[in-house]
């Protein structure tokens, strides 16, 4: 399968938002904020076989993808129920491993989701759950992505596909100075030839509000591979034979982020 798009996103107010334990300054309301990636949830504690976050989306929600963005936890969960009397969940869910991402060091993970449609959704720490990355002392997640919808990509991506951690920086003389930003991931995705029953399909893309963030999935078997980002280009397609048309490349990248908020 080709890869993903989505800015089908689904909304969670914080009085819908339910978190175990929440550590002073890092709320509960912060993993709904995509214009930030680093205004952060936090627990105050590590601990396992136990939810992190609950969300009540008010009548039965269908979605087909989850995705979890710079967290701390190695395994994870994802549950389903009509209600929040939990006991054995309808959506019991499995055990999924949070791989670190090679570009970013962020660990991250796109999970999706099938015949998933309930009121009630659970991030579950599994039993053996591990803190990962730069701050290990509690839970935390930057952001969380709920997708109602997703564009896959009938044909993949062309050849040529460019990615990079970008670095930021102020130059004062002699030196380099932080600006206090964590690596941000940018992609140059190249559509190349394609039939074109597939057109519709970048179109679908190009749609998408290029102000505001979307998720972006490799579909490669990394679930590691996903980011929260904007894009810098349209869509554009050139026709070179009857059924064939030729795509060009977009520039797209991890929405902006503050280090400490």
């Amino acid at each position: 399968m080709g890869i993903i798009f989505s800015n089908a996103f689904v909304d969670v107010l914080d009085a819908s938002i339910t978190a175990r334990s929440q550590a002073a300054g890092y709320v509960k309301a912060n993993v709904m904020d995509r214009n930030d990636m680093k205004r952060r949830f936090r627990a105050d504690d590590v601990t396992a076989n136990d939810y992190l976050l609950k969300f009540n989306f008010g009548a039965a929600q269908a979605l087909v993808g989850v995705f979890l963005n710079d967290v701390t936890f190695n395994k994870v969960k994802i549950q389903g129920h009509a209600s929040d009397a939990w006991g054995a969940p309808t959506y019991p869910g499995t055990d999924l491993t949070v791989s670190q991402n090679a570009i970013t060091g962020r660990y991250q993970i796109y999970i999706p989701l099938t015949a998933f449609s309930y009121q009630y959704l659970r991030i579950f720490i599994p039993s053996g759950t591990t803190a990962v990355g730069d701050y290990t002392t509690k839970w935390e997640i930057g952001t969380v992505c709920f997708l109602s919808s997703v564009t896959t990509l009938s044909k993949d991506m062309a050849y040529g596909y460019g990615q990079t951690g970008r670095h930021f920086y102020n130059t004062a003389i002699n030196e380099r100075i932080s600006t206090g930003e964590e690596i941000r991931w940018e992609g140059n995705i190249v559509f190349g030839n394609r039939s074109t029953d597939y057109e519709s399909e970048l179109w679908t893309v190009n749609r998408m509000d290029m102000s505001l963030p979307f998720v972006y999935y490799e579909n490669n078997g990394n679930t590691a591979n996903a980011y929260l980002c904007v894009r810098d280009d349209s869509i554009e397609t050139t026709r070179l034979a009857p059924n064939v048309l030729a795509g060009n490349t977009i520039k797209i990248k991890e929405a902006y982020m503050i280090e400490g908020k």
